[in-house]
């Protein structure tokens, strides 16, 4: 694989580099023709694009609705993908030792902690906006704000209230919501002087979320199982492409046998084995917790970020289906929220337990765990919460998190 700061550059040498290099990627997915590969081809297609210059840069949250980017013909650059790539790269250590240079507190979330070491020292490109969502977490909207103004360019901000512990959202809020994503597909418009197509791009994303809305009805309702580890990485992946053409074909692979060949459970000869439901990310580069949970007998049958982006938008009015993703997605709102809709997920599952990432610094999912952990004990669900890294290869911290893992599924 070629070095990322040959896939990056500007230069004739780096076009070439960068176009062989995809010709690769791209003869891996028509050689296995699953929709994993297809989605790493073209979601690194798109993202090499953001570093030639003069292109047009959206930062944006994770859970930005990127369908108001793609109808004007952008691709966003989302800081925890981007942060995960890099650090699976050759740039791994360049990235952590700007990172430990910066004058920021140790305990800031990793992912935006390395982004902004990226960005500043030319291993991301430069915003030309910024675009949040107050779901799920403040240091991503502090990140973005930043960067916006460090940068001189527009930082915006779509503002979700809370939802309440049962049922959906207000009606209102819901307007309120719809009303700020119709403006700023407006802004964004008039800052690139693009004509968009927001109607071809919901069509295009309703197609792929009826794709993995099919697939994950299948999984819970126990008739297609598949290993949540991998799928994880496809909810990232697609964050990338929702309301894209190659989107909505790499979606729609998943529902083929071989479009999903590479995301089957590990074999346990003969074995029944233990199906754990996954909450919060995952190690990205550390594989050492799913390696010990296959030689025990046991691998991840659903994840909890997973749940996203299956419902379908109307096309000529898709400002309230785009609004309900926010004001109803399964990890916004209280803990008390978040409890009772996992609580529900594992008994639906059947799971024989639920195992919680401790990324280090992120305040929303460590701020609920208490919670989340009495209400599993009161189910009588087993629950484990290990501490960790997401980007992190190893550490001081591991031991102790695989004996605590491996003394867990014993117990099972």
């Amino acid at each position: 694989m070629p070095g990322m700061a040959e896939l990056t550059g500007d230069s004739l040498s780096a076009s070439l580099v960068r176009a062989a290099f995809l010709a690769q990627t791209r003869w891996k997915a028509l050689h296995t023709r699953t929709a994993r590969a297809y989605l790493q081809y073209h979601a690194l297609a798109a993202s090499l694009e953001l570093f030639k210059a003069g292109s047009v840069v959206p930062w944006v949250s994770y859970l930005f609705p990127t369908e108001i980017l793609t109808s004007h013909g952008l691709t966003p650059m989302i800081p925890e993908v981007g942060s995960a790539t890099l650090t699976g790269s050759d740039l791994r250590e360049a990235v952590e030792n700007a990172a430990a240079r910066m004058s920021l507190a140790r305990d800031v979330c990793s992912y935006h902690r390395t982004a902004l070491a990226a960005v500043e020292n030319g291993m991301l490109p430069a915003p030309t906006m910024c675009l949040g969502t107050t779901p799920l977490c403040l240091g991503k909207e502090c990140l973005l704000e930043m960067l916006a103004t460090r940068y001189g360019v527009p930082f915006r901000e779509i503002r979700v209230p809370l939802p309440p512990d049962e049922g959906e959202a207000p009606p209102a809020v819901v307007a309120e919501v719809a009303e700020q994503i119709r403006e700023l597909h407006e802004d964004i418009g008039r800052w690139t002087g693009r004509r968009p197509d927001l109607r071809r791009a919901v069509l295009l994303s309703n197609r792929a979320a009826k794709a993995w809305g099919d697939l994950m009805a299948e999984r819970l309702a126990g008739r297609l199982e598949l290993n949540g580890r991998k799928t994880f990485a496809i909810v990232f992946l697609g964050q990338l492409l929702w309301g894209t053409e190659a989107g909505a074909k790499d979606f729609e692979r998943l529902l083929t046998e071989r479009g999903r060949s590479d995301l089957v459970p590990p074999a346990f000869d003969g074995r029944r084995p233990k199906r754990l439901l996954w909450l919060h990310t995952v190690p990205h580069h550390d594989h050492a917790f799913f390696e010990l949970m296959e030689k025990q007998g046991a691998y991840v049958v659903f994840e909890e970020m997973g749940q996203m982006h299956q419902e379908l938008i109307d096309p000529d009015d898709p400002w309230p289906g785009l609004a309900r993703r926010l004001t109803d997605h399964t990890l916004w709102g209280t803990s008390a929220r978040r409890a009772r809709l996992n609580i529900a997920l594992a008994k639906k599952l059947r799971a024989d337990g639920a195992i919680h990432f401790n990324h280090w610094g992120c305040r929303h999912g460590l701020g609920s765990l208490p919670v989340v952990r009495a209400a599993f004990i009161e189910a009588g669900i087993p629950f484990l919460a290990i501490d960790g890294d997401a980007l992190a290869r190893g550490g001081p911290n591991q031991e102790k998190a695989l004996q605590q893992l491996e003394s867990f599924l014993e117990l099972l």
